[in-house]
């Protein structure tokens, strides 16, 4: 195994629901992952159910500090990055989506880019998300290291993987926190997940945050979710988080900077 990667003792921030197996399989493999393959980190995993499914005793790492917030309605993904964001003190904000695996030479390199540099105010240190299952996502839940998905790519798709988004803005995004707090952080008015991410790349972006891609796949581990496509554009809480997220990309920037103000003084 290669050498773990710092961190250089910041936090990631994980919004849980362990809404089936599949998903509370896929968070004990990313948990494992990160311990596996980086140091001096804090994780941060805010869960919210009508009753938690995180066993902290299953993996017993002190690096972990499950908190849990009881909501029997839809999942509140933004609210639960956004109470993490206000409770931390580290410098640099990583939020890490629950079942996503990343390229450690540049999550790490991300995360030291924007501690030392400031050419860039955001990072997502990854281009394309690719979904694995099957035998290949089998073979990574029992050895969690990101060599298993080694050479696969968006023009070298392995069985078992396909392409689920070309391009996208969540799954794995980093921050300084001072950034995050400025622009107001996520939307709490969105319903359930799904478009949350959208929104705050074009609130912050055009209040001047610039934000990159490295040019690394995203590995996404299959879930019992119904398809987040049909769901964006059938279902009333899609479309709703579509035309909310959309916003943002087109109102008038006096109102989005009103909006970010009042989105602000929750980290009051």
């Amino acid at each position: 195994m290669s050498e773990k990667h710092s961190l250089q003792n910041n936090d990631i921030i994980i919004a849980y629901r362990g809404a089936g197996q599949d998903r509370q399989e896929n968070l004990y493999a990313v948990l494992r992952h990160l311990d596996a393959t980086y140091t001096d980190y804090k994780i941060l995993l805010f869960e919210a159910d009508a009753k938690p499914t995180f066993d902290w005793n299953v993996l017993s790492d002190p690096k972990i500090h499950h908190v849990f917030m009881p909501h029997d309605g839809k999942f509140p993904k933004a609210l639960l990055y956004n109470t993490a964001a206000k409770m931390s003190t580290s410098q640099i904000l990583i939020f890490h989506d629950a079942d996503c695996i990343t390229d450690p030479n540049s999550f790490a390199p991300a995360v030291n880019e924007l501690i030392h540099f400031q050419a860039h105010d955001v990072l997502c240190p990854y281009h394309e998300m690719i979904d694995v299952t099957g035998d290949l996502k089998n073979t990574f839940m029992n050895n969690p290291l990101y060599e298993v998905f080694t050479g696969i790519n968006r023009n070298a798709l392995a069985p078992d993987t396909r392409i689920l988004y070309q391009r996208n803005t969540g799954g794995v995004f980093v921050f300084r926190r001072k950034d995050f707090v400025k622009v107001g952080g996520l939307n709490t008015e969105f319903i359930g997940w799904g478009g949350e991410d959208s929104e705050l790349f074009f609130r912050a972006t055009r209040l001047g945050l610039g934000w990159s891609s490295f040019g690394t796949p995203l590995f996404h581990l299959n879930h019992d979710s119904q398809n987040r496509f049909e769901w964006g554009v059938v279902t009333d809480e899609g479309k709703e988080n579509g035309r909310v997220a959309a916003l943002s990309e087109t109102m008038p920037i006096e109102e989005l900077q009103a909006l970010s103000d009042r989105l602000k003084t929750f980290f009051d």
